[in-house]
């Protein structure tokens, strides 16, 4: 039964960033939201939220979901000043950065029918500024939403499924995973940043106190990154400290003694170990900052194409198998399609050949429905399938309205299939960067590229989204 009433209690920057993104999704039920006046005021005229009230209580009257988006410590709280008097057949779930000790508090609270009313979550987003000012609706999109359920929790009850829809219409994944898994996942990987960032603030700020006003426009990209939550409120992170404590010490230690190693090594080749062991890291990251799909072209792409070298090195890549190469449909391209981006998880890039491009153009026109998991597209050699074999005529007449998403195209002037002239009118047409490969043919297998690092380069940048 779909919801008609959410309540959001705490309309900051999670808070008021969720009811964009649901509003935007196509939520038309009401959405209440619980602050302080100043902040409802805020979030009232931005569109976050329908109505705001400033106590709790009376603000979870009549809805059939509660989301807690305020510090885990106020989250425990809450959980029992408000978990007796909200309707049994409504949900309560949470954004708390930490889960044990919520899921804890609940079980406390709701006894054997925990189940049926809690169900923890953590959405992995947020910015360097809190406050509903610096609310996004797109800061949701494509970030993954984490349920932590009780032990045992059934996730396929009526108001769960229909939160998790909910999430999905609004261009969120998913994950689901225990809380001492949660817990020391967020403790390695986004508790402890923040605490090297604050740190290195601080050690900035001892050494340079008074003496380098200008530090924060001339220090190196380096420095803004890691500083970049060094603003994030204490009152926050106090309570993400407090109650997960272990995992973070852990966390700490483990880099103390690594940053010690380092330093005992700058003279030395356990230096040059570091950086090789930091750059495999860095690119395992990039191999798994997206999902990608190969979509050949006319007669597919052999074993010496780019497409296929790729595949064999890269587990995250799949092909679109198409049932019919070498005399195409294009409703049946486009179809299998669809069902590759239906079971493939989000965020996907496309690595498109020939005419897989214009397929992807048509698929754009088609799918709308699945756009929100596509992050970008690389776009090689398209087919001018306007002016080329009857067998892919059916492809006629190419699209080109803009593409939903970055996308470049990578063109050779002495393709026998696209004239230079006719990519650069797609690129300009699909909205897309223009990339000038010189003269390569066809860019495929005779072209001699082997696995093509530059291509390799430009399809990294869309799957790290730069």
């Amino acid at each position: 039964m779909p919801f008609n009433q959410i309540t959001i209690i705490g309309t900051g920057l999670i808070g008021g960033s969720f009811g964009l993104a649901v509003k935007a999704a196509g939520f038309t039920g009401r959405i209440v939201g619980c602050d302080w006046p100043g902040v409802l005021e805020r979030a009232l005229s931005m569109g976050a939220i329908d109505a705001g009230v400033q106590d709790p209580v009376a603000a979870v009257q009549g809805s059939d979901l509660i989301l807690l988006a305020i510090p885990v410590g106020a989250v425990i709280d809450l959980i029992e000043r408000i978990g007796p008097i909200v309707s049994p057949g409504a949900l309560i779930t949470d954004t708390g950065s930490t889960k044990k000790e919520i899921l804890d508090r609940a079980r406390a609270v709701f006894g054997g029918n925990v189940g049926q009313r809690f169900l923890g979550g953590h959405p992995m987003a947020g910015k360097e500024h809190s406050g509903i000012e610096h609310a996004d609706a797109e800061m949701l999109h494509n970030a993954v939403w984490f349920f932590v359920p009780q032990q045992p929790q059934d996730l396929k009850t009526e108001n769960i499924k229909e939160y998790h829809e909910l999430l999905e219409r609004s261009g969120l994944r998913i994950m689901v995973m225990d809380a001492e898994q949660h817990d020391h996942l967020c403790g390695w990987t986004s508790h402890l940043p923040q605490m090297v960032a604050t740190a290195m603030a601080g050690v900035l700020s001892d050494e340079f106190s008074g003496e380098l006003p200008e530090l924060h426009s001339i220090g190196s990209r380096g420095m803004k990154e890691i500083t970049r939550t060094a603003s994030s409120p204490y009152s926050m992170w106090r309570d993400i400290a407090l109650t997960n404590a272990a995992n973070l010490e852990r966390a700490l230690h483990a880099l103390e003694q690594r940053l010690a190693h380092i330093r005992e090594n700058l003279r030395s080749p356990g230096l040059r170990e570091e950086f090789e062991q930091a750059n495999r890291f860095a690119a395992r990251k990039s191999e798994h900052a997206a999902s990608v799909l190969v979509l050949p072209g006319w007669q597919n792409s052999g074993p010496l194409h780019w497409q296929t070298l790729w595949e064999k090195e890269f587990s995250t890549l799949r092909r679109v198998q198409q049932q019919e190469w070498d005399s195409p449909r294009c409703e049946d391209w486009v179809k299998r399609i669809s069902e590759e981006v239906g079971r493939a998880p989000a965020p996907i890039v496309f690595a498109a050949h020939s005419l897989g491009c214009i397929a992807l153009a048509h698929w754009v026109q088609a799918a709308p429905d699945q756009i929100s998991k596509i992050k970008g597209a690389l776009l090689v050699a398209p087919a001018d399938a306007d002016h080329l074999a009857p067998q892919i005529k059916g492809f006629s007449p190419v699209p080109l309205q803009a593409l939903p998403f970055p996308s470049v195209v990578v063109a050779s002037s002495n393709d026998s299939y696209l004239s230079n002239d006719r990519a650069r009118e797609f690129a300009r047409a699909w909205g897309s960067k223009f990339e000038d490969a010189g003269p390569a043919g066809h860019l495929n297998s005779e072209s001699g590229l082997g696995d093509w690092p530059e291509g390799k380069r430009l399809i990294r940048n869309l799957m790290e989204g730069e």
